[in-house]
C-alpha cells in the first residue's frame, strides 16, 4: 500500500513556472453568449449585451429593460501535430456555460442620470480544455532532460539508502533542493542515468545514433472563468459609464505522458516512459471603467482593466519507467513512482488592458463594429513571499514578449425579429519573434420573440503555436494547428 505526502515548498527554490504559464495566464479569447459569439465580441461600443459588460461595463446601462439569459457552448476541437516530418491529429468535445442577470432602474425624475442598472455576468474567459498527439522519429530524446537537470548533483545525493525510501528521498530533496534534483533522481533510480565518479557527473546509458521513437501526449481539461459583479448608468442622453468588479476563478487538469522506444540495437535503455499529472487552482481579482459616447448613429466606447492579481497552487504527480536490456539478454523494468503530491504556491499579476471601441447603426437595422484592444505582455510578473526569485523569469517574460494589438469586426442586419450575424478576429501572437497565433470567422442567428430571445451563434477559431516538449534538454519545437468549431445557443428572458 503507498502513502501520499503532500510537500509544501515555493518556487523561491524550485522556480517551475515559465514565459508560457505567464501567456496562458493573461490570455483571453472571451466564450460569451450567442449573439456576442457571432459578432466575434466586437461590443465595446454597442453594449446592450450581456457578454459585453465583459469588455465594457458601460454595456449593462445600454439596456432598455432588464433581462436574464443562459448560454450552452459546444467546442469541438481538432488538434494537428507536426515534428520531425511527421504529423498526427486528435478530435475532442467540450462544453461550457454563460450566464448573467442585468436589472435596469429608470429615474423618470429631471435629473441628469437617466438610468441605472445592476448587473451580474459570468462567463468563460479562456479554456485550457484540448488533447494533444505528437508521434514521431527523432534524433533526441527525454534522457537529456534528466541529464541537465542531475548537474550539480552526486550519486550520492539521489541514492536511497538501507533505511531510507524512494518517496522519503524525493520528498527530502523536494524540500531541500527544489524541482531539479528530483528529476535527477528519477533519473538514477530508474538507471536511466548513471554515474562517472572521475568526472564527477551523471550520463545516459541510452543509445539513439539511429534514432528513436517518441509518442508525446498531452491531455487537458480546465477553465479561467470571470465573474463581473456590475454598475453601470446613463448621463444625459448620449453617456454611458460603468464599473466591474471581476473574480476570476482559474482550474486546470493537465496530463502528460512521454513515451520513447525502438533505441539502437546495442542502447542498455530500451524504452523510456514519463508521466506527470499537474493540478492548477487559483483565484484573481481586477477592477474595470468604462465609457460609451453616442453622437447621433455613431458610437464610441473605451474601457481598462486593472492588472489581476492571481493566487495560484499547483499539485505536481511524477512517475518513470525504464526498460533495459543486459550483456546476456536479461530484460529489466525499473520503475520509480514516489506518489508524492508536490505542492507549489505562488503569485501572477497580468497586465492592464485597455479597448477602444467604435460601431454605426445604419437606419436602425444594421450594425457595424470594431474592437482594438492593447495588451502588453510584457508587463506580466510572477512574485513570490520569499524574496525575489522570478527576477530572472520577468526579465525573460519584458525580453522576449511585446504589446500586442488585438482587433475584433462584428456586424448585424435586423429585418423586424430576425437578425443576421457575422464578424472576424485576430489575436496577434505574444512573441516578439512570432507567426500568426489566433484568427476567428464566426456567424449567427436570432430571434426576437418581444418577452425573450433567442440566438445561435458559431465561430470557427483557428489557432496555431509552437510546442516545446521540455524546459531542457530535450528543447525541440513542434508546430501546432488548433481548430476549433464552436456552436453556441442562447436563451434570453426580458422583464
Amino acid at each position: 500500500m503507498f502513502y501520499r505526502f503532500f510537500l509544501l515548498f515555493f518556487c523561491v527554490i524550485i522556480n517551475c513556472q515559465n514565459i508560457d504559464d505567464a501567456i496562458s495566464l493573461t490570455f483571453e479569447n472571451d466564450n460569451g453568449n450567442a449573439r456576442f459569439s457571432a459578432m466575434s465580441g466586437a461590443f465595446g461600443s454597442l453594449g446592450g449585451n450581456l457578454s459585453a459588460i465583459s469588455i465594457n461595463p458601460a454595456s449593462s446601462s445600454v439596456f432598455e429593460l432588464s433581462r436574464m439569459g443562459f448560454s450552452l457552448n459546444s467546442d469541438s476541437k481538432d488538434i494537428k501535430s507536426s515534428f520531425s516530418n511527421s504529423s498526427s491529429s486528435i478530435n475532442s468535445n467540450y462544453f461550457n456555460f454563460q450566464g448573467g442577470i442585468v436589472y435596469v432602474f429608470k429615474n423618470y425624475g429631471q435629473g441628469k442620470f437617466k438610468k441605472f442598472s445592476f448587473a451580474i455576468n459570468n462567463q468563460n474567459t479562456n479554456d485550457f480544455n484540448f488533447d494533444q498527439q505528437i508521434s514521431a522519429r527523432s534524433n533526441y530524446s527525454v534522457d537529456q532532460f534528466f541529464v541537465n537537470n542531475s548537474i550539480g548533483y552526486n550519486a550520492n545525493d539521489v541514492s536511497v539508502g538501507s533505511n531510507e525510501t524512494v518517496s522519503g528521498v524525493y520528498r527530502w530533496l523536494g524540500q531541500n533542493y527544489g524541482y531539479s534534483s528530483q528529476q535527477a533522481f528519477l533519473g538514477f533510480q530508474s538507471y536511466l542515468l548513471d554515474y562517472d565518479n572521475q568526472n564527477s557527473l551523471f550520463y545516459s546509458i541510452a543509445k539513439y545514433n539511429d534514432g528513436l521513437d517518441i509518442n508525446n501526449s498531452y491531455y487537458s481539461k480546465g477553465t479561467k472563468n470571470k465573474s463581473s459583479l456590475n454598475l453601470s448608468a446613463q448621463y444625459g442622453e448620449n453617456i454611458y459609464l460603468g464599473m466591474n468588479f471581476n473574480i476570476y476563478e482559474l482550474y486546470s487538469k493537465k496530463s502528460f505522458r512521454h513515451i520513447e522506444d525502438n533505441f539502437d540495437n546495442d542502447s542498455a535503455i530500451t524504452l523510456i516512459d514519463f508521466r506527470n499529472e499537474l493540478l492548477t487552482r487559483g483565484k484573481g481579482f481586477s477592477f474595470q471603467i468604462g465609457m460609451i459616447y453616442k453622437l447621433q448613429s455613431f458610437r464610441f466606447g473605451i474601457s481598462y482593466n486593472s492588472p489581476t492579481s492571481f493566487n495560484i497552487e499547483e499539485e505536481l504527480v511524477q512517475s518513470l519507467e525504464t526498460n533495459s536490456i543486459d550483456l546476456d539478454g536479461n530484460e529489466y523494468v525499473d520503475i520509480v513512482d514516489p506518489d508524492i503530491t508536490n505542492i507549489y504556491e505562488y503569485k501572477f499579476k497580468s497586465p492592464s488592458k485597455v479597448t477602444f471601441s467604435a460601431s454605426n447603426i445604419f437606419a436602425n437595422m444594421f450594425i457595424v463594429s470594431v474592437d482594438i484592444q492593447s495588451n502588453n505582455y510584457q508587463n506580466g510578473n510572477f512574485k513570490s513571499d520569499f524574496g525575489d526569485s522570478y527576477s530572472v523569469l520577468n526579465a525573460s517574460i519584458n525580453e522576449n514578449l511585446k504589446n500586442t494589438l488585438d482587433y475584433s469586426i462584428g456586424s448585424e442586419l435586423r429585418l423586424k425579429s430576425f437578425s443576421i450575424r457575422a464578424g472576424i478576429k485576430k489575436l496577434e501572437n505574444p512573441y516578439k519573434i512570432s507567426s500568426d497565433y489566433l484568427s476567428s470567422k464566426s456567424f449567427g442567428l436570432g430571434y426576437d420573440f418581444g418577452s425573450s430571445t433567442l440566438d445561435l451563434g458559431f465561430q470557427l477559431i483557428d489557432k496555431n503555436y509552437n510546442f516545446q516538449f521540455f524546459d531542457t534538454g530535450f528543447t525541440e519545437i513542434a508546430q501546432i494547428k488548433n481548430k476549433n468549431f464552436r456552436t453556441t445557443l442562447t436563451y434570453n428572458i426580458i422583464f
